[in-house]
C-alpha cells in the first residue's frame, strides 16, 4: 500500500519571550492509505500539535510534511486551506455544529461554495446523514441531539467534500463509552469503504480499532 502522510524529522518549536518550547522533537512517521491510524498519547504529549501537521493545520519548524507525495510544510496558508478542503474531513470532540443550524443544515454548508444547486447539494446532505443513522433527525438543532447524535452530524459533514483521509480529535471524548464504541464503529466502516482514518485520543480502550498505533510522549514517538 502507498504512503499518503509521511514526516520526516518535524520539529515544531514555540517561542515564550524568552522561554523556547520544543512542542515536537524529530518526529518520523508515515500513515499509508486506508490505515486506521491512532495517535496515542497523554495531556501534553505534543499530540494535538502532531495532528495540526498531519492534517495541514500548521506548518513545521524543521523538517518536511508530505502529502500524497508532495511537499506541503513550505505551502502558504492560502495553499495549505486549499489542500484540506480537497483531503481531508476534520471531526472534532467540541463538535463544532452551528446551534441556529439544523442538522441536515450544518452538512450542507461546505458543499455551498462548490457551485452545485441547492438541490443536489441537499440530496447529498441527506445521504449522509442516513449513512450514520440520523434520517428521522436531520431536521433537529443541536441543542435537541445527543452528544452521541451531534457526533455522527460532524462525521457527515467531515464527508460532504469527499475526502480520502478523515482526521479526528478526541472523537469519543464528550460521549460515554458505549456511544463511543458506536462513533469508532462508523469511523470504522469508512476506513473499511476506502478511507484514510487518524484519530488523535488519550483513550487507550480505542487501540482496537487500529491498524497502526502511534505513541507520543515528551514531543517525540514511543515506539
Amino acid at each position: 500500500m502507498e504512503k499518503i502522510i509521511e514526516l520526516q524529522d518535524v520539529w515544531k518549536t514555540y517561542f515564550l519571550g524568552e522561554i523556547k518550547l520544543d512542542v515536537l522533537r524529530g518526529i518520523s512517521l508515515e500513515v499509508l492509505k486506508q490505515d486506521f491510524a491512532i495517535i496515542l498519547g497523554p495531556s501534553g504529549s505534543g499530540k494535538s500539535t502532531l495532528l495540526n501537521m498531519v492534517s495541514c493545520l500548521d506548518i513545521p519548524t524543521k523538517g518536511s510534511i508530505f502529502l500524497e507525495e508532495k511537499d506541503v510544510s513550505k505551502l502558504s496558508e492560502d495553499d495549505l486551506a486549499m489542500v484540506r478542503g480537497k483531503k481531508i474531513g476534520f471531526v472534532f470532540q467540541q463538535f463544532n455544529l452551528l446551534t441556529h443550524l439544523t442538522a441536515l443544515e450544518n452538512v450542507i454548508i461546505p458543499t455551498v461554495f462548490q457551485g452545485t444547486s441547492k438541490e443536489k447539494r441537499e440530496k447529498k446532505a441527506k445521504e449522509l446523514l442516513s449513512s450514520v443513522g440520523l434520517e428521522k433527525r436531520m431536521h433537529h438543532r443541536p441543542a435537541e441531539l445527543s452528544g452521541g447524535e451531534k457526533q455522527r452530524v460532524a462525521i457527515a459533514r467531515s464527508l460532504t467534500n469527499e475526502p480520502e483521509i478523515i482526521v479526528a480529535d478526541e472523537p469519543t471524548g464528550n460521549v460515554d463509552s458505549k456511544t463511543g464504541n458506536v462513533i469508532m464503529g462508523i469511523l470504522k466502516k469508512l476506513n473499511e469503504e476506502g478511507k484514510t482514518v487518524i484519530v488523535v485520543t488519550h483513550d487507550t480502550e480505542l487501540q482496537k480499532f487500529a491498524n497502526k498505533i502511534i505513541r507520543i510522549k515528551d514531543g517525540q514517538i514511543n515506539e
